[in-house]
């Protein structure tokens, strides 16, 4: 890192030493233009800390430079506050420094008035933007994220509040942005400055502890680098090696993640061995396994499959000396520079298709691709985040090609990455050959082939086992367009009855106002209408209320459904609504309307988050049938079971599910799915299951 860098007043001759060691003169020259336009526009101005808040852009400008960002980018960053906060415009900055500068400093201003700390809504509304403006130019993202460093760096001018807030923020979304841009060092210290603000015990702790081990040990650690450097010498092999000391976030969040102890964490020390090229690599490594035992299970090789901001490198874990555990990253000088400088990297290059800016910019597409597939903000924000915090697993295609994803995922998570269209016809898998199900979870080194089947399609289930973003939005996008007949047909429900509510007929509702509801709500037509209706994409009420304007002020909240078969409604399986019980319905983007019972214990929860709910008076269709639970508590007696499902048996009731589970050994407790058509029908099979002898008790769950 560049001296001073870490200096709380940064002057521009410390920004121009550094500059002067990779730009030509002449841009040197007006990077000092640049500070004298910025420091004449913020005079007067002043940093809560108290410091001439040009202090803040020159701070910026030096943690660019010490990436060696482009001349463009160090003096974006020295003006990027001056549109925001000053009167410089645009036009001015575009006229001294060219177009390339103003557009940049034009998207930094517009990202700094993004709020993150707002309705979860808003957030989510003003991370597309965040994420739109990334897709334009990274420079953009890059001076951002250096404001964000320098901002964490100079938090203690700040409240508690505001500090706790402002690193959760960046524990949330800069970091992860960070990361996944390939910026180490800035994701490194963003981390740890947000683990020093959020736990500062436990931070305290940790840095004694890393100090105290590191000093413990220091004569040990000089050892393994001298026996490492000798025996890569013999072998005629040119090398640099560095031990690397950890920080303490980096400590605590193996010891939370892991479930390691201190001393667990601590025991292993890590060492950078960089080499000259690709095949010098796999050799040093071959060299380091002779001089020290590798532990099993232990060893990564991210050269063959790069991490997705580009990082390459070979991991693998030795016992070394007095059995300390040596944690050894093998590389060439080019994955050294790209793993230092990531996304940077590609400002230092001729070449515009170096591997992190292919492999970010490829991140960006599939989210700009996931955000043109994504119904609302808030989905965008859930889905992008999942990407930006990952671990990985890397499993093979039949024909050997690899396959990155994250941790946790699945066949069809694979079966999408491989191709959408492979996807959603996927009908079943094998494993390694053997025979496995779409939501079996994967592991590092497993070959998956996917059998398709064009008679096949997405169910909404899938969703509740997929991890990846682009699984989870080509499976929402193929339910909305196998469902709109179903979509629309609830839609229309929905409004019909809330407007017969109103003593209103839908054919009586003008069309004007039909025109009127249309242009305001951006629907296309009553096709249109229904199915937003139907997704909860637009509340009934809203609609009914619109339609009413001028008549009455009186809100919809409250519809009648007299059949649900081959309707876009669900029955909720915590509570198991049945007809007879008062229910509430919760409007959804993946299952259309969802039916709970009124006093679930998980509808206030549900309320909070989704406002989208309404009561509903539920009539059903005669021939309609529904799963309802109950729990049999009998005693501990052979017979019982077949007593309990004769007894339902005979009264004309089928049996959906049967789970048995132990209560005491005096007890037994079963927990039973039956298929029945309303709740009078529910109360008999009660009724008749407790007359049972050694029946402790009967309920509905």
């Amino acid at each position: 890192m560049a001296t001073n860098l870490f200096q709380k007043h940064t002057k521009i001759d410390d920004l121009c030493l550094v500059l002067n060691s990779y730009l030509s003169h002449k841009d040197v020259e007006l990077v000092r233009l640049a500070y004298k336009v910025a420091n004449k526009a913020h005079s007067g101005q002043f940093r809560k800390s108290g410091e001439p808040y040009i202090h803040h852009p020159l701070s910026v400008a030096l943690i660019l430079a010490d990436l060696k960002l482009d001349y463009y980018c160090v003096v974006a960053a020295i003006l990027h506050d001056c549109i925001e906060d000053t009167l410089v415009t645009k036009e001015d900055l575009q006229l001294q420094f060219g177009e390339q500068v103003a557009h940049i400093v034009e998207g930094v201003s517009k990202l700094t008035s993004l709020e993150f700390t707002s309705s979860s809504q808003k957030q989510a509304e003003n991370f597309q933007k965040l994420i739109l403006a990334m897709s334009k130019d990274m420079r953009v993202m890059v001076i951002k994220l250096a404001d964000r460093l320098h901002n964490m760096r100079t938090l203690d001018s700040m409240s508690d509040e505001k500090k706790i807030q402002k690193a959760k923020e960046t524990f949330e979304l800069h970091a992860p942005i960070a990361r996944r841009l390939g910026l180490h060092s800035i994701r490194v210290e963003l981390d740890d400055l947000c683990f020093k603000t959020l736990h500062p015990r436990k931070h305290l702790i940790i840095k004694k502890k890393i100090s105290k081990q590191y000093g413990n040990q220091k004569k040990t650690i000089n050892l393994i680098k001298t026996e490492i450097e000798n025996r890569l010498k013999f072998e005629g092999i040119s090398a640099t090696i560095e031990g690397r000391q950890k920080q303490p976030s980096s400590v605590y969040n193996k010891m939370k993640f892991k479930s390691r102890k201190f001393s667990e964490v601590l025991d292993m020390h890590a060492f950078r061995v960089v080499v000259e090229n690709t095949n010098t690599c796999y050799q040093a490594l071959g060299h380091i396994h002779s001089l020290y035992k590798p532990i099993p299970l232990k060893f990564k090789d991210y050269i063959s499959a790069p991490k997705p901001n580009g990082y390459q490198s070979i991991h693998t874990v030795v016992l070394g000396p007095r059995k300390m555990f040596i944690e050894v990253q093998i590389r060439s000088q080019e994955m050294e520079f790209i793993s230092e400088y990531g996304i940077a990297a590609h400002w230092h290059y001729k070449n515009t298709d170096k591997p992190t800016d292919k492999l970010a910019r490829n991140w960006i597409g599939s989210l700009l691709d996931i955000q043109q597939n994504t119904d609302t903000s808030a989905d965008f924000l859930e889905n992008t985040k999942a990407d930006l915090f990952f671990d990985e697993v890397f499993v093979f295609t039949p024909a050997g090609k690899i396959i990155q994803l994250p941790l946790r995922a699945t066949v069809l998570d694979f079966a999408y990455a491989v191709h959408t269209n492979i996807g959603k016809k996927s009908q079943k898998a094998t494993i390694n050959g053997t025979e496995a199900e779409l939501s079996t979870e994967l592991k590092s080194g497993q070959t998956v082939e996917i059998i398709t089947s064009r008679f096949v399609k997405p169910k909404p289930s899938w969703l509740d086992f997929v991890v990846t973003s682009k699984a989870k939005t080509a499976i929402k996008a193929n339910l909305k367009d196998n469902s709109k007949t179903e979509l629309a047909r609830l839609g229309k429900l929905l409004i019909s009855d809330a407007l017969n509510y109103q003593k209103i007929k839908i054919n009586d509702v003008p069309n004007d106002k039909w025109d009127k509801c249309f242009k305001e709500l951006n629907c296309f037509d009553f096709q249109d209408l229904y199915i937003k209706v139907g997704l909860s994409e637009i509340f009934v009420a809203v609609v009914i209320n619109k339609l009413l304007q001028d008549i009455n002020n009186e809100t919809i909240n409250t519809i009648s459904i007299n059949k649900t078969k081959g309707m876009a409604i669900n029955f909720a399986h915590c509570c198991y609504p049945i007809p007879g019980d008062e229910v509430t319905g919760v409007l959804t983007t993946q299952k259309g309307l969802v039916m709970h019972r009124s006093t679930c214990s998980n509808l206030e929860h549900i309320k909070e988050k989704n406002a989208q709910w309404m009561e509903i008076d539920w009539n059903s269709d005669e021939n309609e049938v529904f799963e309802v639970a109950i729990s049999a508590l009998v005693e501990n007696r052979s017979g019982r079971l077949a007593a309990i499902a004769n007894t339902i048996a005979n009264l004309g009731v089928n049996i959906e599910n049967i789970e048995q589970q132990e209560s005491q050994h005096t007890t037994r407790l079963f927990h039973i799915i039956v298929v029945i058509s309303n709740i009078i029908q529910l109360n008999d099979v009660l009724e008749q299951l407790n007359k049972l002898p050694h029946l402790v008790s009967a309920e509905r769950v």
